[in-house]
């Protein structure tokens, strides 16, 4: 028995050793600027426009400490716009009026209309849109995108700042990890998992081997038993069809953008 234990225990070494390796590899690559602001044409100093007047002064002037910060760590300009414009009643009108108002004003951090993020909030529709332009749409798939938005969408009512700041700091998180999935995998938790492998492994195989049948039909007679009929009789089945509700949030969402531009948006 001892044996058998330490060639279970080596098992879970190497496949906890395989997780880790695994997990190591598919690891996406960590992404840091270094590289100093290029866009001359954009005149526009300020990231904070409250238009709406949703913060005061100090969390305006927290915000915009905070997006300087984020910006020369990821190497993108980073807008945060919050309107009351009552026409922008759907994901089309505000996510055209959040690109135009990026490619108008001349945002992004390398050029003109380069890399960068705005997110425009209307507070009278409820409609709000994050477009993602040049390393920031490379950076940041349709999943991505839509998780900044939701997670904002769902405490901004509550309290504006810090969903908006929320947005700031997941945002540039993602683009410097590439993948808002990637989980960094703790040793301890991969050598656990290997051990909850191992012992479900462990446990099927003891019970298969005590619930095994060792005593055969042609046990107790002699010559064993011949089956000369064989019948399959099939006396009812109810299947039940539901269909799997979707699943929902808030005021439901939508991904994509146009003329170069990526994005979601979602309202609340």
């Amino acid at each position: 028995m001892g044996k058998i234990w330490r060639r279970i225990l080596i098992g879970i070494v190497i496949l906890a050793a395989i997780i880790g390796i695994v997990a190591k590899l598919l690891e996406p690559e960590e992404y840091t600027n270094t590289k100093s602001r290029q866009n001359t044409e954009c005149t526009i100093t300020q990231r904070v426009l409250d238009e709406a007047g949703k913060m005061t002064d100090k969390q305006k002037k927290n915000l915009e400490a905070l997006i300087a910060e984020k910006e020369q760590l990821i190497g993108c300009d980073i807008v945060i716009l919050t309107i009351n414009e009552p026409g922008l009643d759907s994901y089309d009108e505000i996510r055209d009026y959040a690109q135009a108002y990026y490619e108008d004003n001349k945002f992004g951090w390398n050029k003109a209309n380069g890399d960068g993020i705005i997110y425009v909030d209307d507070w009278k529709t409820g409609y709000t849109w994050m477009c993602t332009t040049g390393l920031a749409k490379t950076r940041l798939d349709d999943t991505d995108t839509e998780q900044i938005v939701d997670s904002a969408n769902e405490i901004v009512n509550d309290n504006p700042y810090e969903a908006y700041t929320s947005i700031v700091n997941n945002a540039a998180t993602m683009i410097q990890t590439g993948r808002s999935s990637y989980v960094q995998i703790n040793p301890i938790i991969v050598f656990l998992a290997a051990a909850v492998i191992g012992a479900i492994f462990v446990g099927v195989q003891l019970i298969g081997h005590g619930g095994k049948d060792t005593v055969l039909r042609s046990t107790y007679a002699k010559g064993g038993v011949q089956m000369n009929e064989k019948q399959d009789i099939f006396l009812h089945s109810h299947v039940t069809r539901t269909k799997r509700p979707s699943k929902s949030s808030g005021g439901g969402g939508k991904v994509g953008g146009t003329g170069g531009h990526g994005g979601a948006g979602g309202r609340h």
